[in-house]
């Protein structure tokens, strides 16, 4: 069920928030900010198994990449709407 959540967090979301930041006339990193909090909670709130960190040093890049792209889907997201939104 984690995986499920991180994924939903990490694709759909940001898309969804970036949608709503530009419908709500907000910069598209405001909804960038808040997908990157949603995703981080998700990524990091499933209950490590005994004897594991929540976070090990490997993945903090893996952390890294996946906020790039959390933000670039937010963008994506807000530009559809602009772009949708806008007289022809």
């Amino acid at each position: 069920m984690a995986e499920v959540a991180l994924l939903v967090a990490m694709i759909a979301l940001p898309v969804l928030i970036g949608a709503l930041a530009a419908y709500l006339a907000k910069p598209w990193w405001w909804g960038a900010v808040v997908a990157i909090v949603v995703f981080l909670i998700a990524a990091i709130a499933p209950a490590p198994e005994e004897g594991e960190s929540r976070i090990a040093g490997g993945d903090i890049a893996f952390l890294v990449v996946v906020v790039l792209i959390v933000a670039a889907l937010t963008w994506v997201g807000a530009w559809a709407v602009r772009r949708a939104r806008s007289p022809a």
